[in-house]
């Protein structure tokens, strides 16, 4: 009885949510979202960003050409944008929605946030349909197998099971570029922001690994929240600097050593401080943080973290600590070394296109 049940239950299912290729949705459906492209913002805070980035992404792609996300701040400003069609759909946390005339809340199942859309039936009963159809595939099982680990100083990380953060296929992908350990970049990204999409510095750095805009569009970022474009183009600007600087170093480690120093403050002061010159610490000190980390993930060593609250407390994303450790790249006065030095290095010159490797 239970085996014809439940068939008969699978059975109804596809006669009420049938499945065009791999689209989650009917071909009409698409008609309760006016434009072409879809329009969201996200005010949460520590990971759900990343989890809810990813979920309104898959939403977008099954139902328009494109997909726009902004962090967002002001809330009476936000509802308001919703409420006047300037928004699609507001990604907000359960506790802070409250029954508004013209606004729908949709609760997010497994999930404390919610998405905030204008009053209209048929978007509310699509997004509810797809929801429910979402959280039954793979790609929903997948997203929430990476994000539901522990990602922080507090809790620990789940070194035994090798998992360090909710992107390291893409670490293990880029790092290869590198010839780096994939923990090694994941060290260094979790020093400049804690693996949070939504870390930003005070000096307009974003991201998981906080590109300068200037550096992020040279490098290929267009949606510098996306933790593949933004890994990515950390890595092809990483590579642009190790080749800069291989001249310089033939160990590996030296080399590394150089490339993450660079990566915090220039090709310049990378090399004074490999002679003891720098007269600051900093560049120093950032490399110490992020070769201690890559101890912490490697299980080398036993410390539990270095680098301030566990990430799913909700870091503050313009905190310095949450990515602000680094002078602005190379969108600073360049910090060239001169002949009688080391020769020209210069971090930010043209030769650095010939360097940049499709991921």
């Amino acid at each position: 009885m239970n085996r014809t049940r439940h068939l008969l239950t699978s059975l109804l299912l596809l006669v009420l949510f049938p499945v065009a290729g791999n689209k989650l949705y009917h071909q009409k459906d698409k008609d309760v979202f006016r434009d072409s492209e879809l329009r969201c913002a996200v005010r949460l805070d520590g990971y759900m960003v990343g989890f809810n980035y990813e979920i309104l992404k898959a939403f977008g792609k099954s139902h328009l050409d494109s997909t726009t996300i902004l962090l967002g701040d002001d809330l009476d400003s936000l509802l308001e944008a919703v409420a006047k069609d300037s928004l699609d759909i507001l990604v907000i946390s359960k506790d802070e929605f409250k029954e508004t005339p013209g606004l729908t809340g949709i609760a997010m199942e497994d999930s404390s946030a919610i998405w905030v859309i204008r009053h209209e039936k048929g978007a509310a009963r699509e997004i509810t349909r797809w929801n429910a159809i979402f959280r039954g595939s793979r790609e929903y099982a997948e997203l929430v197998r990476r994000f539901s680990g522990s990602y922080g100083t507090a809790r620990g990380w789940q070194l035994s099971s090798g998992v360090i953060s909710p992107y390291d296929d893409c670490f293990i992908s880029c790092a290869r570029i590198l010839g780096w350990d994939w923990k090694l970049l994941a060290a260094l990204a979790w020093s400049e922001s804690k693996f949070m999409i939504q870390a930003k510095s005070p000096k307009g750095a974003m991201g998981i690994m906080q590109m300068m805009p200037v550096t992020a569009d040279r490098f290929g970022v267009t949606d510098a929240l996306d933790p593949e474009e933004n890994i990515a183009a950390g890595t092809r600007y990483l590579a642009f600097l190790q080749k800069t600087l291989s001249r310089y170093a033939e160990d590996p480690e030296i080399l590394a050593w150089l490339t993450i120093a660079a990566y915090n403050s220039g090709g310049g002061r990378a090399l004074q401080d490999l002679e003891g010159r720098e007269r600051s610490s900093a560049t120093r000190a950032y490399v110490e943080t992020v070769m201690r980390q890559y101890n912490i993930f490697s299980g080398k060593s036993s410390e539990t973290g270095l680098l301030g609250p566990d990430g799913l407390s909700g870091i503050d994303p313009g905190d310095e600590d949450a990515g602000d450790q680094k002078e602005e790249h190379d969108d600073q006065e360049r910090e060239d070394i001169s002949d009688q030095d080391h020769g020209d290095v210069d971090v930010d010159g043209n030769e650095g296109d010939e360097v940049i490797l499709r991921v």
